[in-house]
């Protein structure tokens, strides 16, 4: 019996040990796809270059807008600014990717809410979607991500308040302008901000303490907000009702 080179046995034990295979797992993949068909209703993007379809790999085949970790090969980022996109956010497919840290759909035509869901994209630490066709409240499930640290909400037609989002206190950014959103600012954690901006909304009330780390543009066309750093004063409290002895 012919002895077997040594160089091919290595091979071999090697395959055995770590079998090729494909880098993300079908149910993650599968997500994927759905998550883009959402997104782009028709799939009028996808063609064999633009990957995000079953007959690919996400890392392997380097699908369109993803960035994959080179040590685990699993799926980090998802950056789709600009492709006209006018589906909506799939977030219960989109979160069956527990890896995603950075999501960008910035200047696209995405429209409907942000679904509850999206409080299950547990390694999200970038939420960037922005220039959007967005409605509704801002879900608290959004509160619920404790790692996230930069949040870009901003120029779209969301409503309601943001009470909620105060609870993030790894929160580095919140810009928020330019939508529908109303009540007060809640006691952001101001000293750990590097943005904040809530301009052209509909809040009122006093402007929280900011120490000084932000100026009145952040706030600019609010017209029930006063206080610093705006220029108008808020009314004095009235006092408590005089209660007969």
């Amino acid at each position: 019996m012919d002895r077997i080179p040594s160089k091919v046995l290595l091979i071999v034990i090697f395959l055995i040990i770590f079998p090729m295979s494909n880098s993300v797992e079908e149910n993650v993949k599968q997500a994927l796809a759905q998550f883009m068909a959402n997104l782009s209703p028709g799939n009028g993007q996808n063609n064999q270059n633009w990957g995000w379809n079953l007959t690919s790999d996400p890392c392997n085949d380097e699908w369109v807008g993803v960035s994959c970790d080179s040590q685990s090969q699993t799926v980090k980022r998802i950056v789709l600014d600009e492709y006209n996109f006018t589906g909506t956010l799939d977030a219960s497919s989109l979160c069956m990717v527990k890896s995603l840290a950075v999501l960008s759909l910035i200047s696209n035509n995405i429209v409907g809410i942000i679904p509850e869901e999206i409080g299950n994209c547990t390694s999200l630490t970038h939420l960037y979607i922005r220039k959007n066709k967005f409605v509704g409240v801002i879900p608290d499930a959004l509160s619920q991500l404790s790692n996230l640290e930069r949040l870009d909400i901003s120029n779209n037609h969301f409503s309601g308040v943001i009470s909620t989002m105060s609870r993030i206190s790894g929160l580095v950014s919140f810009l928020a302008q330019d939508n529908h959103l109303s009540g007060e600012i809640p006691e952001f954690d101001f000293v750990n901000l590097q943005q904040f901006n809530v301009s052209n909304n509909n809040f009122i009330g006093q402007i929280p303490d900011v120490q000084g780390r932000f100026d009145a543009d952040s706030f600019s066309g609010n017209p029930g907000l006063c206080g610093k750093p705006l220029l108008n004063t808020c009314p004095p409290l009235a006092a408590p009702p005089f209660a007969e002895p």
